[in-house]
Formats: structure tokens, C-alpha cells, sequence
């Protein structure tokens, strides 16, 4: 009793493709998982660029009262400093928000694609029992 030779090569195409959408699954997580730690890195660089900029504007206002020659402990310094110093912070918050937000996205869209490939598989799996099924449902009407 040998199986219908079309049986056995829809099974092995549906097998062939659940093979490749597992090796597909992986390369997209990788590729989510890539570009999770990317955003990352350019949100640390941009933070860092940022309390670079922060640093570079106190040094030029304290270079600018230095030589006008006011007290660098005056009242309208210490305030010029400390607004650079919370306008610095707020970027840097909304940087980290931003990467947040952004790495939320990607692993919500990671989720969503590892999600459609395993419905694929199982689907793939469905296929293969369901034409083992009518196989055997005509094998046995022609028995």
C-alpha cells in the first residue's frame, strides 16, 4: 500500500515551507532584536552629545562673565547655568522617551511577526493532517 505520489509531495512542499518560515521567524527576531539595540545606541549617543552641549554652553557662559568681569557667584549666572542645566535634562528625557517609545514599537512588532509565522506553521501543520485525512478517507472508500 503505497501513498498517492500528489499526497506526498503537497506534504512535503507544506513540511518545506513550515521549515522555512521557522528559519524566516528567526531572522526577522534578529533583525527586530538588531535594531532594538541600534535605537539604543543612537539614543546614548545623542544623550551624550546632549551633556556635551551642556557642558561646552556652562564653560562659554563662564567664560563670558569671567571676562566681563562680574562674580561668577552672581545671582544672574547662577540662573543662566541652572536654565541651561534643566533645558539639558529636558532633552535628555525626551530622548530617553523617545528610545522607550521606540523599543516599544519594535518589540511590539516583533511579537506581531513571531505571532503571523506561528500561525502560518500551524497552519502548515493543518494542511498536512487535513490531506492525510482525505488520503486515508479515499483509501478506504477504494478498499
Amino acid at each position: 500500500m503505497s501513498a498517492d505520489p500528489l499526497t506526498l509531495i503537497t506534504i512535503g512542499s507544506k513540511l518545506w515551507d513550515i521549515k522555512e518560515s521557522r528559519k524566516q521567524s528567526k531572522i526577522e527576531q534578529q533583525r527586530y532584536q538588531d535594531r532594538i539595540q541600534k535605537i539604543a545606541e543612537v539614543a546614548r549617543r545623542e544623550e551624550e552629545d546632549r551633556k556635551d552641549q551642556l557642558k561646552l554652553a556652562q564653560a562659554h557662559n563662564l567664560a563670558i562673565q569671567a571676562g566681563t568681569g562680574f562674580s561668577i557667584g552672581s545671582r544672574s549666572f547662577l540662573n543662566i547655568q541652572e536654565q541651561q542645566y534643566i533645558k539639558a535634562e529636558k532633552d535628555i528625557a525626551t530622548i530617553r522617551l523617545n528610545m522607550t517609545s521606540d523599543i516599544n514599537e519594535m518589540s511590539l512588532s516583533a511579537q506581531l511577526a513571531k505571532s503571523e509565522r506561528k500561525k502560518e506553521q500551524f497552519g502548515g501543520w493543518v494542511s498536512i493532517a487535513g490531506g492525510y485525512a482525505e488520503y486515508k478517507a479515499k483509501k478506504d472508500a477504494y478498499s
